[in-house]
């Protein structure tokens, strides 16, 4: 009977700074890395495989342009190297070093392979739009991230690209992989505006990875990273609800409700979520009855919340009329306990019975209503009404 709604829409559109974490990176001289990666590139490029060759020669441009931090360790008496400024710095306040030593990098291997890289890069970028306009979304998302890496070996760091292939893998079904390169993106406070075009997708991509988990029925703490980033958003947060909710996080499922309802106060859809994860809980029906009620005061057209809001008001039904069932005796005691709970018993059905009406008012072709119509209105002894909606069960079977 108690059923969660959600509204879920998906806008899509259409240099990489590499995490220093492995010791050859650290502990070799940038140019014997660059000699590696471009022997590798040709290896890769004469075997046609443009995947790992692209990714071979992103590496190059790695290691033959901008700067590399050199500093020996104290401890281990070796020279360290170190890409970026965060990651030298990070490194001497942690440890035993002397001071680091800023190098400008100098293209040896790159240059020669520009006019080869210049055009793979745009066979693949065709390649891309093609698969993807057949539909082919996993083949197009493999080739837009050779695009990225052949682009950035080419001295631009074009991040659409990245974030066009993580769209193409959403469309393949393959979330975690598509997950995986929009929290790369995010990290990096990805928006895709460039010379080239003007549009922000920055929220764009938090909605697509929220859907990808809403889909695929899994969390990720990019739920909150997004909602705390754009907390007036109405659809990241109704998002972000069903996230919680498919994945089993009934708390956090039920603080992001509460924060909708903030943000969106005359919304009914929050408030009938709201509602049913009360419902959950035997100890909250009345509070599950109020957000119910909330519900349909703000849409009164709103059938499951009339739906939940009589189930939470009959709730008791089954534990009275077993207690009645128990005591058909005929001792005072028995007799007294018995009708107690017969009128328990009219007092829920009489408060259910006009939302039950309203249910009828709004769909008089939905026979589960009636029946529960009739069903109330002998236990209140009303036959009137009881032989109405017989007759209008009856009209339906014919």
């Amino acid at each position: 009977m108690k059923k969660l709604l959600f509204s879920l829409g998906l806008v899509l559109a259409m240099t990489t700074s590499f995490a220093q974490t492995n010791t050859e990176e650290l502990t070799t001289e940038p140019s014997a890395l660059a000699e590696k990666y471009n022997k590798s590139a040709k290896d890769n490029l004469a075997k046609g495989d443009v995947t790992k060759a692209s990714q071979d020669l992103a590496k190059l441009a790695k290691y033959e342009n901008g700067k590399v931090w050199q500093v020996k360790n104290k401890d281990s008496k070796k020279d360290e190297f170190y890409y970026s400024q965060a990651d030298v710095d990070k490194a001497v306040a942690g440890g035993n070093y002397a001071k680091p030593k800023q190098v400008d990098l100098q293209p040896k291997y790159g240059f020669l392979l520009q006019s080869e890289v210049s055009n793979l890069a745009n066979k693949e970028l065709d390649g891309a739009n093609k698969a993807m306009e057949a539909k082919k979304f996993q083949e197009a998302g493999a080739k837009f991230l050779n695009v990225y890496s052949l682009v950035e070996a080419l001295g631009t760091k074009e991040e659409i690209y990245k974030y066009q292939a993580a769209i193409c893998f959403y469309n393949a079904n393959d979330f975690d992989k598509s997950l995986t390169i929009l929290k790369e993106l995010a990290a990096k406070d990805f928006t895709g505006v460039s010379a080239n075009q003007t549009k922000n997708y920055n929220r764009d991509l938090y909605v697509l990875a929220l859907n990808g988990l809403y889909t695929a029925k899994k969390y990720d703490p990019i739920v909150e990273e997004a909602t705390a980033k754009y907390p007036n958003d109405a659809d990241i947060n109704s998002i972000a609800t069903g996230i919680y909710q498919v994945s089993g996080n009934g708390d956090k499922m039920r603080q992001r409700i509460e924060e909708a309802i903030k943000i969106s106060p005359n919304d009914g859809q929050n408030y009938y979520n709201l509602g049913v994860l009360y419902l959950d809980d035997a100890s909250k029906s009345e509070e599950a009855k109020k957000m119910f009620k909330k519900a349909i005061e703000l849409n009164p057209k709103h059938l499951e919340a009339y739906n939940n809001l009589v189930l939470a008001i009959l709730r008791p039904d089954k534990d009275i009329v077993e207690v009645m069932n128990n005591n058909l005796g005929s001792s005072k005691k028995e007799k007294e306990t018995y009708n107690a709970n017969e009128a328990k018993r009219k007092a829920i059905f009489s408060e259910a019975v006009p939302f039950l009406e309203k249910m009828y008012e709004i769909d008089p072709t939905n026979r589960v209503v009636i029946r529960n119509l009739i069903q109330a209105n002998k236990t209140l002894g009303d036959d009137k009404k009881e032989t109405f909606y017989r007759d209008a069960e009856k009209k339906l079977v014919k």
